[in-house]
């Protein structure tokens, strides 16, 4: 099983960091960590549309390498940390360039779900129930698009003040769905598959 971890985390080491390596120290089989933060040798999206005849980007960047890493992941992991209720705009902006798994609805060869994903983000604001909303539902569609049922999110807030090590409840969200995710998959209402 090989699962790829794309983060959007500008610090190095900071909790979204410490998520991640809590995670990957969890996971069965390889587990690759990718920084999407403030990629310099990926471009944005800029809507040429070629992905929806083709499928991949026109753009030939650093992007490819990514593509490769994803069709080749069994699991994929977004982590990222909550600046003003969503992703930080580095990461986004790369990836945007995801636009060539959602171009498939277009071209008419959308595979249904046949892997799983999970998502972990973070947030310095004191924890409450709309903080991570809008980072949840943009990571989640990002993960549909490329083929990965959700098998959860795993949210810190308050992270001004506390740390993973202070924080056992997200500790064990941790370990929780890093058993979802070394698990079969099992497509709703289906058999196992894999």
């Amino acid at each position: 099983m090989r699962t790829l971890i794309l983060t959007g985390s500008p610090r190095k080491g900071g909790h979204t960091a410490q998520m991640t390596e809590y995670l990957a120290g969890r996971l069965d089989g390889e587990v690759e960590v990718i920084s999407m933060d403030n990629r310099k040798d990926i471009l944005p999206c800029r809507d040429c549309r070629y992905c929806f005849t083709h499928p991949e980007c026109a753009v030939r960047d650093g992007m490819t390498e990514i593509y490769r890493k994803l069709d080749g992941a069994d699991r994929i992991v977004f982590a990222a940390p909550v600046y003003f209720h969503n992703i930080p705009g580095s990461m986004k902006a790369s990836l945007d360039r995801l636009q060539v798994y959602w171009s498939a609805v277009v071209r008419g060869d959308r595979r249904e779900p046949w892997r799983l994903g999970g998502i972990l983000l973070t947030g310095g604001a004191p924890e409450s129930g709309r903080q991570f909303e809008g980072a949840k539902r943009t990571l989640s569609c990002m993960l549909e698009d490329l083929g990965a049922e959700c098998a959860g999110a795993v949210t810190m807030g308050g992270t001004d003040k506390k740390g993973l090590a202070d924080r056992p409840d997200v500790r064990e969200a941790l370990d929780d769905l890093a058993a979802r995710l070394s698990g079969p998959y099992a497509p709703c209402g289906g058999e196992k598959e894999r």
